[in-house]
């Protein structure tokens, strides 16, 4: 199945739990409270780093900070936002759809 990640980003936010900004999903990683977190293709490096660290699940979004944050339906540029609740979106079928490879593989 592949999905629309723009369309089920904004249905994330919409139904869901998120939480947005780079400190904040660092302190929700810290903290394990957070299933997913997704990273702009431009997240700074430091930050990318302490959020991979944690291992936390990620979402690599191909596009940039502002990129992400038209999609997610904000003025503003996003580097990183944090799924607490995907709500009724199926953005977690991002990571369904890798298994079938990897057990081919």
């Amino acid at each position: 199945m592949d999905i629309d990640l723009n369309k089920a980003l904004r249905k994330t936010i919409r139904t869901g739990k998120v939480l947005i900004g780079s400190n904040v999903s660092i302190d929700a990683v810290k903290n394990d409270s957070s299933r997913t977190v997704v990273l702009a293709a431009n997240c700074p490096l430091n930050i990318r780093a302490e959020i991979q660290d944690s291992g936390t699940q990620i979402i690599e979004y191909p596009g940039r900070s502002v990129d992400l944050g038209v999609a997610c339906g904000k003025p503003f540029t996003i580097a990183t936002l944090t799924i607490l609740d995907p709500g009724s979106s199926d953005i977690m079928q991002v990571f369904k759809e890798e298994t079938p490879d990897e057990i081919e593989g």
